[in-house]
């Protein structure tokens, strides 16, 4: 009696033979559904594997990456690309305008403090020995005829060298240099 009360607990045996058959049926019927569908969104995939253009490692891989391109991801790529562009233009305008301002300030400057004194300290510490001049309220350095290199050519890649005139306020520097 106790045998026919633990059958009724045991559940297995409610399942017909032609309840499994029927499972089995819409499992395989749901596997084939699946691998036609995953077959036909590889077949372009498989199109250019089979090609004899398409057979190199680098086409493959570029094949397979293209694959599985997620189409979000490439958006948000998209988006931080021009983010990133639109950045580095408004940086690029406000070193202009941070350079014109400044080139400004320099040319304007009496280079005097408010009792009327030069503000310009000079420098000695350059490999030519030419004493150069710091403005301490606009940061200009006052430099000397000098030679500079200049952008590169083809015919010199490492740039055209030429001399280079003094700064307008130059004199103001040797007369500093000759007073101490």
């Amino acid at each position: 009696m106790a045998e026919h009360e633990h059958n009724k607990e045991n559940r297995s045996d409610a399942m017909s033979p032609e309840i499994l058959g029927a499972i089995n049926m819409a499992t395989s019927a749901a596997v084939k559904e699946a691998v036609t569908a995953m077959m036909a969104g590889m077949a372009p995939l498989i199109k250019q594997i089979t090609d004899a253009s398409a057979f190199s490692p680098e086409k493959l891989g570029a094949a397979m990456r293209e694959a599985n391109k997620d189409p979000e991801e490439e958006a948000r790529k998209a988006k931080e690309i021009e983010r990133k562009l639109r950045e580095m233009t408004l940086w690029k305008e406000d070193e202009a305008e941070n350079r014109r301002l400044l080139a400004e300030r320099q040319d304007n400057c009496l280079h005097q403090d408010d009792n009327g004194r030069s503000s310009i300290q000079l420098v000695h510490n350059f490999p030519d020995h030419h004493a150069r001049g710091l403005c301490v309220k606009c940061q200009a350095l006052i430099y000397p005829r000098e030679w500079r290199i200049g952008a590169p050519t083809p015919e010199n890649p490492r740039g055209v060298p030429f001399l280079f005139g003094p700064h307008k306020n130059y004199q103001t520097v040797v007369q500093l240099q000759n007073r101490g």
